[in-house]
């Protein structure tokens, strides 16, 4: 049987996930041998060392927000939160994840998926924040400037992706491909200088 569209994307990015994260851990693994020895010092080692850990979080957090998931695997708030605050490291975002349980999986990749689309819309940086209450996920972004693309934005709400779509808008079309996997349908609201996302 075949795979559906969306199922095989994700398998595509675990695969991309899985095969970058040992060799990038190898690097991370052989700069931390390399500081024992007194080489840490120097602005190359610097550098190189933040470009490994902002790609191992990059890794971390697409493996996620991108790849297959399982509704049997769960996540804790202290790891999400470590992977949040690896991937926001140096950005002009900030982010709170504001909830204590331990998360299905599928559901964490929705709400990782509406940081990306939130993040879309905040060109100057702003304040992100992850809530759940009652079973209901609203993803928040509060900023001094909101730009919202409305026909990339109605896709949330309609399911149908602009032919028109960029590989970094890719997370609109699979916020509503995961949210009703769960049952749900996302919806979204918007100001001046605060933006959510509800499923």
């Amino acid at each position: 049987m075949a795979q559906d569209p969306l199922t095989l994307a994700k398998l595509i990015a675990s695969r991309i996930c899985h095969d970058l994260i040992s060799p990038v851990g190898a690097i991370a693994n052989g700069m931390e041998l390399m500081a024992l020895s007194g080489a840490d010092k120097t602005p190359e080692f610097e550098l190189i060392s933040d470009s490994v850990q902002g790609a191992n979080a990059r890794i971390k957090f697409y493996r996620i927000a991108l790849g297959l998931s399982s509704s049997e695997q769960k996540l804790g708030p202290s790891e999400i939160r470590k992977i949040l605050s690896d991937f926001y490291k140096d950005t002009r975002l900030t982010c709170d994840w504001d909830t204590e349980e331990d998360c299905p999986r599928p559901e964490v990749q929705a709400a990782f998926l509406a940081l990306l689309c939130l993040a879309t819309a905040l060109p100057t940086g702003g304040q992100l924040r992850v809530t759940k209450e009652s079973g209901v996920w609203t993803a928040s972004a509060t900023a001094d400037l909101i730009r919202t693309d409305d026909a990339l934005w109605a896709t949330l709400t309609s399911g149908i992706a602009p032919e028109t779509i960029k590989p970094a808008e890719v997370q609109f079309a699979m916020l509503p491909e995961c949210t009703s996997a769960l049952a749900r349908r996302p919806s979204y609201r918007v100001s001046d200088t605060a933006l959510q996302i509800t499923f």
